[in-house]
């Protein structure tokens, strides 16, 4: 488009509003009702951070098919942190689960599980430390159980208990072991269960160290549950556990609730929050600002307000377009404030020095849109263009935050460009109040870039060699791909992930393996010998290291069980086992304190049944007797199978599991998942280096390998490649913008320089005060393109006007006005500093140093430069 043509048709847009203005505020309004009566209706916020990702993407694919096919991989985790010797804690966890599942919202709770729950041949995954004394156990359990009357199983308790070791014996267990004998001698029945002492074991979940008792928790809600769902169902939940532990005295222990969905739920409603006070913190600091600097506070309102406008369209902008908001959308409209209230400075700025030369309004504001409209026009466009181009990569909340925000760039151009212009005209005494703006001059400015103008030279080879310094330092900044790191430090489910990370056998940075039953052993041996894998869990527990070293332990225990006691199987020899036992009872001072008064009590109970079977006649004693032979044999035949399978000497399998780690780590469809926990390292395994080695080292075993380390690794390969292809489109829309306005590259080059200081100049202020670029913070980098390139344009724009004027590019309001829509800008990103949420931070603090660096060149190299141009 010529530019005569242009500057009529932006002429007739200024006249137009301000000829119509009451038409005009009332489509405006109109618009900006239904705009936001559509967004509330249909913006939805996602907090899954897969959805940040393309879902066809094949790492990101498999990932959504393990979650499918493992229901429980989003559980809430609730830690209970206490001594790892207090049964306490442990009851307290089982109570809780038990209490959880009373109530609708939860669907599951597992605190942990009972051994009557798991198969017999769960104890040869056992730690090292409780594999002997439970494979003693058993061999104590098979020789009783193959006793073949109640005489010989007494022998044989009384023989087996003089040989076990001290640690492994327990007075409780003995007391079990010996009532039936003394119910059956007091005529009660009698039932032995040579497994209740070990089916009645709970063993919690529990991190190695014993300390934090983990609750697993899934929430009734269905999938698609939205994130203010999720946030209420948490605050009940934590509501509900504080109830509980104050209820049973448990109010000092420390606890948590994390786990992904607690993480993102959390992350994402303090990302709103954050989003929503800096958003009216950003709108008050920048509309203060312009009541400072015009002094006066009609016109400052009315450009605010226009803004409003602008951003309400942009709301159904999202809806239109994206139809969500996610962590890194939602802080779009923060963003708009800063870049939108940029187009009402330069209308204001221009129309308070030409409003004179004009006997009306429409006239002065058809100069005004003449004059500013079309570096307004490509400064919106390259803007816009900047955040268009990320739409072309792969990962979706930057593509996502683009388009919403290019289209949000123009709607607030269009919006200040029509209400603000019409609310102005509607206004009684406009000129006047225009008028008392206009004691803020440009007089201060042209000294600030004097020293730089009037010595081009100089400065252009001081910028020069400031510059190569920063390319240098730019290029040591370095990537952090830390999660925990961008996530606000102050969230309970954040602290708690950090503290499972730090605990042995939490493994939450394990990488996932889905495969096929019959091949898992072999996939897990060679995972365990690779130098980048520290143990190999979930499945993988069934292949101990010291498998084939336990299965021969079993086999050596096993021939132990010939040689069992055949005493005469008479009611009389019974009697004289109990009586000896009682009297040795009496007699075993070196009980523990804590057992002597169980111990007193077992001696009366047996001395109680002695003297009533003495009482009976020989007939009652032979059919008590009779009886008691058989519930023995009963109890025996019962226990024989399942020891028989323990000490069989196969390895464990599948079935061994208790129903609530078949559910964590069995599929759907069958399919087994490995936890492959990375080496112990002082390195982080999120450090890039520590990273790259751990993905790539278990994908040389199992390429498929998935889960969160592989997910942030993909994901930071993307997100570099997302930017930078981004980052490319963008420079090359922006350039090829650039060069159909102003048709002469150097002009082009000219426009960009301030921008490309700014980024050497980020990057290298970076590298000098150790902050990293991060998946958050590289989001700002194609806006610093964008918005720091409007700076340029606006000051070429006046410059080709007339070379001659100083200073160059920056008069006629233009230096203001730059100044004040970079000011505007920071002061809309600085006001994201006030985030708690450490990505929020992050991107403010790059954009903040960007814009900076970027002003610091447009009043000192452009001048300059375009000074000798003059020349």
């Amino acid at each position: 488009m010529s530019g005569d043509l242009r500057g009529t048709l932006l002429e007739a847009w200024g006249r137009g509003v301000t000829t119509h203005p009451a038409i005009t505020l009332w489509c405006c309004g109109l618009l900006a009702a239904a705009s936001v009566l559509l967004a509330v209706n249909r913006i939805e916020l996602h907090s899954d951070r897969s959805d940040l990702v393309d879902p066809k993407l094949e790492w990101n694919a498999r990932y959504a098919i393990y979650r499918a096919d493992f229901p429980r991989w989003n559980d809430l985790i609730v830690c209970l942190d206490g001594p790892a010797d207090d049964h306490e804690v442990d009851d307290f966890a089982r109570m809780l689960a038990r209490d959880l599942l009373t109530h609708d919202q939860v669907h599951r709770a597992d605190a942990g599980f009972l051994a009557s729950e798991a198969g017999p041949r769960l104890y040869l995954t056992s730690p090292a430390d409780a594999f002997a004394p439970a494979l003693n156990d058993l061999v104590y359990g098979a020789r009783l159980a193959q006793a073949e009357s109640p005489v010989a199983a007494l022998d044989e308790l009384f023989t087996t208990a003089q040989s076990r070791p001290t640690e492994d014996a327990s007075f409780e267990e003995l007391a079990g072991v010996i009532s039936p004998f003394i119910d059956g001698l007091n005529n009660r029945n009698a039932s032995f269960d040579l497994l209740e002492s070990m089916n009645d074991r709970w063993q919690p979940l529990v991190t190695n160290s014993g300390r934090i008792r983990l609750v697993m928790v899934s929430l009734a809600q269905n999938k698609e549950a939205s994130v203010d769902a999720l946030s209420r169902d948490l605050a009940w939940l934590r509501t509900t556990i504080k109830g509980l532990l104050v209820k049973h005295g448990h109010d000092d222990l420390e606890w948590g609730i994390t786990g992904i969905p607690a993480m993102e739920a959390d992350e994402t409603a303090q990302a709103i929050a954050d989003s929503t006070v800096a958003s009216i913190v950003a709108f008050l600091l920048v509309t203060g600002l312009l009541l400072l600097v015009f002094r006066h506070w009609m016109i400052p309102l009315l450009a605010a307000t226009a803004l409003v406008i602008g951003i309400a369209w942009s709301f159904a902008w999202v809806v239109i377009s994206v139809g969500h908001l996610q962590l890194l959308s939602v802080i779009f409209s923060a963003i708009l404030i800063g870049l939108g209230i940029d187009f009402a400075l330069h209308l204001i700025a221009r129309l308070r020095l030409v409003e004179g030369d004009h006997p009306d309004l429409p006239a002065a504001m058809g100069q005004t849109f003449r004059d500013v409209g079309p570096g307004l026009l490509t400064g919106a466009i390259t803007t816009a263009a900047a955040f268009g181009c990320t739409a072309f990569t792969a990962f979706l909340g930057v593509a996502e935050t683009g388009i919403i925000a290019s289209g949000g760039v123009l709607l607030c151009l269009g919006a200040v460009m029509c209400a603000f212009p019409a609310m102005l005209a509607l206004l009684p005494r406009w000129r006047q109040r225009v008028q008392k703006i206009r004691s803020v001059s440009d007089h201060g400015f042209p000294h600030l870039v004097a020293p730089f103008e009037s010595r081009p030279v100089i400065t252009l080879l001081a910028g020069g060699l400031i510059g190569a310094g920063m390319v240098m330092a730019a290029i040591q900044v370095r990537y952090d791909p830390n999660l925990l790191n961008l996530q606000p430090p102050g969230l309970e489910s954040v602290q708690w992930a950090k503290r499972l990370a730090e605990e042995p056998g939490a493994d939450l940075w394990s990488g996932l393996i889905m495969t096929e039953p019959e091949s898992a052993p072999e996939l897990v041996a060679e995972l365990r010998n690779h130098a980048q894998v520290e143990e190999v869990t979930g499945m993988g527990m069934l292949y101990p290291p010291q498998l084939s070293e336990r299965l021969a332990q079993v086999k050596e225990a096993a021939s132990r069980l010939e040689g069992v006691s055949n005493e005469p199987d008479r009611a009389s020899t019974l009697v004289t086992q109990l009586r000896f036992l009682a009297n040795g009872l009496k007699q075993r001072d070196e009980l523990p304190a804590a057992d002597q008064p169980a111990a007193s009590a077992l001696v009366n109970q047996i001395e109680a049944a002695l003297d009533e079977w003495s009482s009976i006649d020989s007939r009652e004693r032979s059919r008590r007797y009779e009886r008691l032979k058989a519930a023995w044999k009963r109890g025996a035949q019962e226990a024989r199978p399942w020891f028989a399978s323990a000490l069989s000497g196969h390895p464990p399998g599948a079935d061994d599991l208790p129903r609530l780690l078949q559910q964590l780590w069995i599929g759907q469809d069958g399919q087994w998942l490995l936890r492959v926990a990375p080496r112990v390292d002082e390195r982080s395994v999120l450090e890039p280096q520590r990273l790259n080695e751990f993905v790539e080292g278990v994908r040389e075993v199992a390429p498929d390998v998935l889960g969160s380390p592989v997910q942030i690794y993909e994901s930071t390969i993307l997100i570099i490649d997302a930017y930078l292809w981004s980052a490319l489109l963008a420079l090359g829309a922006i350039l090829l913008v650039l060069y159909l306005d102003f048709r002469r590259p150097l002009d082009v080059f000219c426009a960009m320089l301030p921008v490309l200081i700014g980024f050497a100049g980020t990057f290298a202020i970076m590298t000098l005060f150790g902050l990293p670029v991060n998946f958050a913070n590289l989001m700002v980098m194609p806006m610093i393109l964008g918005i720091g390139v409007d700076a340029g344009v606006h000051a070429v724009h006046r410059w080709r006007s007339d070379p001659s004027r100083s200073p160059a590019g920056l008069w006629g309001g233009i230096g203001q006005g730059i100044s004040l829509t970079l000011l505007t800008t920071g002061i809309a990103f600085a006001s994201l500093l006030i985030a708690d949420h450490r990505a929020v931070q992050s991107l403010a603090t790059v954009m903040v140093i960007g814009l900076g660096v970027t002003f610091i060149a447009t009043i000192t190299i452009l001048p300059a430069i375009l000074r000798v141009r003059s020349n």
